[in-house]
């Protein structure tokens, strides 16, 4: 499967020449795996149901570790292509409102492993 291919650091397309690039395979899970975790539940106007509710669960005064690392688990293994989560750690700073995840799950193209950063 291929898809249009985004810049990581700012989600823009990424071009070189003026032409798309594209990415495919363990690259497009990625993207795919970074899009939909930083994807806000209601964002969308065509399906409001679709993202993760970080204003609801995560960004919250006291928020429930178990219910964040609950909700990511379920956003990661709906991900088309991905088999297993093979390893996961979260951590929250209050201070900075940011949430990491690091990660690494069995696809069908291979292991694939991320870091993210979701900041409030």
């Amino acid at each position: 499967m291929k898809d249009i291919a985004l810049d990581p650091a700012t989600g823009d397309l990424l071009l070189e020449n003026f032409d798309l690039q594209w990415v495919e395979d363990r690259d497009q899970i990625a993207q795919n795996l970074a899009i939909r975790l930083r994807f806000i539940l209601g964002e969308w106007f065509l399906d409001i149901t679709a993202g993760v509710p970080y204003y609801d669960d995560f960004f919250i005064k006291a928020p429930n570790q178990i219910r964040i690392e609950s909700v990511l688990k379920e956003e990661i293994l709906d991900t088309t292509g991905i088999d297993q989560i093979l390893s996961f750690t979260s951590n929250f700073n209050a201070q900075r409102r940011i949430y990491s995840v690091i990660f690494s799950v069995s696809t069908i193209h291979g292991e694939i492993t991320l870091t993210q950063e979701l900041v409030a």
